[in-house]
């Protein structure tokens, strides 16, 4: 049986290793990504423009 907290000690040993080897920090949850939207779940990762897409029809005068 998998526990959560196998997962979180993975993790952890995980970003200590690149701290290690790599010059980092963790800003934390991803909200957005070159300009994309990203949203996770339990289920999925949902990346959406919908932000860049309305900011375009402002821009073009189409709102």
């Amino acid at each position: 049986m998998k526990k959560q907290g196998d997962d979180e000690i993975k993790i952890a040993r995980l970003k200590q290793g690149l701290v290690e080897e790599f010059e980092i920090k963790d800003l934390g949850r991803l909200g957005y990504f070159l300009g994309m939207k990203v949203t996770r779940s339990k289920k999925a990762i949902v990346v959406s423009q919908r932000k860049y897409v309305m900011d375009l029809l402002q821009e073009t005068r189409m709102k």
